[in-house]
C-alpha cells in the first residue's frame, strides 16, 4: 500500500486484502490493468474499485472493521518482532566489538587479521541493521496510531462529530448485554431519541447547507451535555439518540428536558444573515430497558415515544415506561 501510495483507512485495507487473496477475479484483472499503466493507484479509483468489487460483493462495513483490526494486529506483532531482533542485534553487536578488541591486542598472523577484518565489516553491518530496525520500529508506529486514528474516524459522524450509527449500536448492544448480567439487573438503562422538528421546512425554506449548520448546532449542545459515562450519536438525517447506560427515569427525563430547553433557546444564524432564523425545536422520546429484551424492541418503543411527541404538538418529551 505504502509502495502505490493508498492512504491508510479501513476501505484500502480492505480493497488491498481483497487483492491479496486472489479470490475476487474481477478485482484483481482491473487493479492489474491500472496498475500496470500508472504508478499510483489514485484515491477516488480506489473508491470506485471498492464500490464496484467489494461493497457490491456482499462485504459490508463490520468485514472492513476486521480487516482493520487485523492489519493492526499484524503492525503490534512486527513491532514486538522488530523489538526483540533490535535487542538480540545489540547484544551481537556488543559481542563482535568486544572481539574485535581481543583481535587487535593479539599477535598478527594472516588468519587474525583476516578475521579482524570479517569482524570490523560485521560490526558495521550490525550498526545499519539496528538502524533499520530503529527506522522499522518507527513507522510501524506510525502506521499503528494512524490506523487508531482512522478506526477512530470510522466511529464519528463527520457533520456533527457525534457517535455514527455504527457506533451507536455497537455501544448498545454492549450495554444490554451488561444489563441483562444477573449482577446488574437492577441497573437499567434509558433511551431517548430526538429529531429535529420540520426539519425538511428548514431546507426547504434556507438550503441544505443551513439545514447542515442546525444539525452540528443541535450536535454541539449534545455533546454539552451528555454525561461522561452515556453516548450521543447521529443515527439518522435529523435524528439523534442518547444512550443513558445506568439512570432512573426520572432523571433521564430531566436530561432529556435539558437537551430539548437548551434547543429551543438556541439561535442558529444564517451565515452573513444578521436576523435571527426560525427557532428550531426537537422532540424526544424516551424509555426504560425491559430486562431480556431485544435492542430493536428498546429501538421501537424509544421511536413510539418520539412519534407521541411529534404527534402532541412536537417540542417536547414524551416518556413511556419499561
Amino acid at each position: 500500500m505504502k509502495r502505490h501510495g493508498s492512504a491508510l483507512h479501513p476501505v484500502n485495507y480492505t480493497l488491498w486484502y481483497e487483492y491479496v487473496r486472489g479470490e475476487n477475479p474481477a478485482l484483481r484483472a482491473a487493479m492489474d490493468r491500472y496498475l500496470g499503466q500508472h504508478l499510483q493507484l489514485d484515491e477516488a479509483v480506489a473508491e470506485a474499485m471498492y464500490r464496484r468489487f467489494v461493497s457490491g460483493s456482499g462485504i459490508d462495513a463490520t468485514l472492513v472493521e476486521r480487516t482493520a483490526e487485523g492489519v493492526s494486529t499484524v503492525l503490534t506483532g512486527m513491532a514486538e518482532s522488530a523489538a526483540r531482533a533490535g535487542d538480540q542485534t545489540a547484544q551481537y553487536g556488543t559481542s563482535l566489538s568486544r572481539l574485535s578488541q581481543e583481535l587487535a591486542g593479539s599477535a598478527h598472523s594472516p588468519a587474525l587479521e583476516e578475521m579482524l577484518t570479517t569482524t570490523r565489516q560485521m560490526q558495521i553491518a550490525v550498526t545499519e541493521m539496528q538502524q533499520r530496525l530503529s527506522d522499522s520500529q518507527n513507522e510501524i508506529g506510525q502506521l499503528r496510531a494512524e490506523l487508531h486514528r482512522v478506526h477512530e474516524e470510522s466511529r464519528l459522524d463527520s457533520l456533527t462529530g457525534l457517535a455514527n450509527r455504527r457506533a451507536f449500536d455497537q455501544r448498545l448492544a454492549a450495554c444490554l448485554a451488561e444489563a441483562d448480567a444477573p449482577a446488574r439487573r437492577y441497573q437499567r438503562p434509558c433511551l431517548m431519541i430526538a429529531d429535529i422538528d420540520h426539519f425538511k421546512r428548514i431546507n426547504d425554506t434556507y438550503g441544505h447547507p443551513y439545514g447542515d449548520h442546525v444539525l452540528r448546532a443541535v450536535g454541539a449542545i449534545l455533546k454539552e451535555v451528555t454525561p461522561a459515562d452515556c453516548l450521543a450519536a447521529r443515527i439518522g438525517g435529523e435524528e439523534f439518540a442518547m444512550l443513558v447506560p445506568s439512570s432512573s427515569l426520572s432523571e433521564a427525563r430531566a436530561l432529556a428536558e435539558s437537551v430539548r430547553v437548551r434547543v429551543a433557546a438556541a439561535r442558529v444564524r444564517r451565515q452573513g444573515q444578521d436576523d435571527e432564523a426560525t427557532r428550531v425545536t426537537i422532540s424526544i422520546g424516551l424509555t426504560l430497558f425491559r430486562p431480556g429484551e431485544e435492542g430493536t424492541a428498546f429501538m421501537e418503543r424509544a421511536d413510539q415515544a418520539l412519534y407521541t411527541s411529534k404527534d402532541s404538538g412536537r417540542d417536547r418529551v414524551t416518556v413511556l415506561a419499561g
